[in-house]
């Protein structure tokens, strides 16, 4: 129930390829996007929070040959999954999946080993009142148990390096609310791209969020448009 039949069980990147069976969000455009698009010059520690199928784990891993990435997730089948795919992956030594929730236990308790260089997550966004009947991508899409809220907190009490950065892909709808909870944390705004999903759209569809605790920096803003050359160029050393 919930599960689109006509997914690809398997989605295949150029060096490595994600099992898209059992877990409740599966490999999407966001995902490819945040993983190809985070910082990850300098970056020592990850952590990738609601890492799903372990996809955007892995893109950083390709990503930069020196990364630890700590990947936690609180549904048990897309831990599963993501295990396998990393274990497939030439990456297998340098991920570590945990299985746990991100807001209740203490990082000692699922493995993880803050601080982070990097915290990177597509948080569940969806708030219709009307959930999706089956238990796992309920929890995926509603944000009941992680939201950007909750991630900017943490990583704004210590979660991340002085110099550490959360990278984050929301709707544009709440640009205003991610902006407001930064300020409201003393998070500064490190990089900002507005995402247009559509050709001919006038409006962006989401944006892609950089976020640091330091604020000696010049803050970058921008505009990708999903099919443009830019966005190939961002992409192609992950797609066939």
């Amino acid at each position: 129930m919930g599960i689109n039949p006509n997914r690809e069980s398997v989605f295949r990147f150029k060096r490595f390829s994600v099992r898209n069976s059992n877990s409740a969000m599966k490999v999407g455009t966001d995902g490819v996007l945040l993983g190809a698009w985070c910082g990850v010059d300098g970056v020592e520690r990850v952590l990738d929070v609601g890492t799903g199928t372990g996809l955007i784990a892995l893109m950083i891993a390709q990503r930069s040959p020196v990364a630890e990435i700590d990947a936690i997730d609180i549904i048990p089948e897309a831990v599963d999954e993501a295990v396998w795919n990393v274990n497939q992956s030439p990456w297998a030594d340098r991920i570590c999946v945990s299985c746990g929730d991100f807001n209740r236990i203490a990082a000692e308790d699922c493995g993880l080993h803050g601080p982070y260089d990097l915290v990177v997550s597509n948080p569940p966004f969806y708030k219709a009142q009307v959930k999706s009947p089956d238990y796992a991508r309920s929890m995926a899409r509603h944000g009941d148990g992680l939201d950007y809220c909750s991630l900017i907190r943490r990583c704004a009490d210590g979660l991340l390096t002085p110099s550490g950065r959360l990278s984050m892909i929301l709707p544009a709808e709440f640009d205003s609310d991610v902006t407001f909870e930064a300020e409201m944390r003393r998070m500064k705004i490190a990089r900002k791209i507005s995402v247009f999903t559509k050709r001919a759209s006038t409006m962006p569809s989401r944006t892609l969020w950089e976020l640091s605790v330091d604020g000696t920096f010049t803050a970058e803003y921008g505009e990708l448009r999903i099919g443009s050359e830019e966005y190939h160029e961002l992409t192609e050393a992950f797609y066939l």
